[in-house]
């Protein structure tokens, strides 16, 4: 029989898994860095992680750099339940030490190591192997595994890996991160533009503030997706951006407007659509300029009806129309939210949208048409940095 072919230390049968080994982690760096978004990012990087060690539960701990702790941001597996929560103060514990060190461990009884802090009740924990995650030379995360699957222990080949992964995760993953900063930058920004137009209007203080938070319920209510829901707010928050070119005496006058001084108020939304347009964005163009637009086509400003009608600015009406009823005015009160949902409903399929509509009524009839609710919903597309 023929000996197997040997370069250096190696067999060839060795060289070639190693090969095969290193193009699967390049095709897994290709699709990580295929996105911006750190949730994504995070969920793939596990994903793709069982198919280069299997392990009963994965996980990536994000570092908070003001607190100096890790706390999850994505887990898989048995434990997910148990763990989902744990933060660890950097240097305490297997993970702290690895965060804190910069260096990869492998342990395969962690009973023995002084450092375990124990399990919880549902599961048991056998062996860890923990790497850290390293971007401009600081460690920015932690990827753990915990109990190989089909074996007692992790080995010296996992880990080295597992280093290769984390590797190629890292950048993608700060990149990630980098991205999301700036994202949370524009949105305090923006925020804080919309509050400031608001509080023109001495009679609708906090408008902004809940239609944004309606339109996140009905859009969530509707099934729409992150990137959609990222849209719908931006178009929600700048919704009446346009009033900056409105008169303050138009905005504050305490009696009802005359009819020129109603013509100049619906200017509002082509000025902010003209405002917005250099956002390059269709759909928060579409939601500012026509949530004044009604599904019979006797709105403003472009008079569009029924499919006509972008879905982001029926959403947007519905959810203003909804505080315009129930806020008060010095000529007039405001309606009990009972009378203003009777009024939604009865609007579906003149002035708004029915599958808006519908999904208004299933949260109010709920109970779970609050503000609180809508900006639980906001908080949960907009990461933590």
């Amino acid at each position: 029989m023929i000996a197997a072919t040997q370069t250096g230390n190696y067999s060839m049968g060795d060289l070639v898994r190693r090969l095969g080994e290193y193009e699967n982690l390049f095709e897994i760096g290709g699709r990580l860095a295929g996105t911006l978004d750190v949730q994504v990012v995070l969920e793939r990087a596990l994903e793709n992680a069982e198919s280069v060690c299997r392990a009963e539960t994965s996980s990536i701990w994000e570092l908070d750099e003001e607190r100096q702790e890790l706390f999850f941001r994505v887990v898989r597996g048995k434990a997910a339940g148990a763990i989902r929560n744990l933060r660890v103060p950097v240097g305490q514990g297997i993970v702290g030490s690895v965060a804190r060190s910069g260096a990869a461990e492998m342990v395969n009884d962690v009973a023995s190591d002084p450092r375990w802090r124990g399990d919880s009740a549902v599961f048991q924990t056998r062996a860890i192997l923990t790497v850290p995650l390293v971007a401009e030379g600081r460690v920015i995360g932690v990827m753990q595994l915990l109990n190989p699957v089909g074996r007692d222990r992790f080995t010296e080949g996992d880990l080295r890996r597992m280093s290769l992964f984390a590797g190629i995760l890292a950048h993608p993953l700060q990149n990630a991160r980098l991205h999301t900063a700036q994202q949370r930058q524009f949105f305090n920004m923006v925020t804080a533009l919309a509050e400031t137009l608001d509080k023109r209007d001495p009679y609708t203080g906090g408008h902004v503030r809940r239609v944004v938070a309606y339109t996140m319920l009905l859009g969530a209510e509707m099934q729409l997706g992150r990137a959609e829901l990222k849209d719908l707010w931006l178009a929600a928050t700048l919704h009446d951006i346009g009033k900056i070119a409105t008169p303050d005496r138009i905005l504050s006058k305490p009696s009802p407007l005359d009819r020129e001084e109603v013509e100049i108020m619906k200017r509002h939304p082509s000025d902010g659509a003209a405002i917005v347009s250099h956002l390059a964005n269709p759909a928060v163009l579409q939601g500012v300029r026509n949530h004044h637009e009604r599904l019979d086509g006797k709105g403003y400003p472009d008079g569009l009806a029924a499919d006509r009608l972008p879905l982001i600015a029926r959403i947007i009406a519905v959810a203003d129309t909804y505080d315009a009823m129930t806020t008060s005015r010095p000529y007039r009160n405001g309606l009990p939210p009972a009378k203003a949902c009777h009024e939604i409903v009865s609007s579906a399929g003149t002035q708004l949208c029915p599958e808006v509509v519908a999904a208004f009524r299933r949260l109010y009839e709920d109970g779970r048409f609050t503000v609180e609710g809508g900006e639980e919903v906001l908080r949960s597309i907009t990461e933590p940095v």
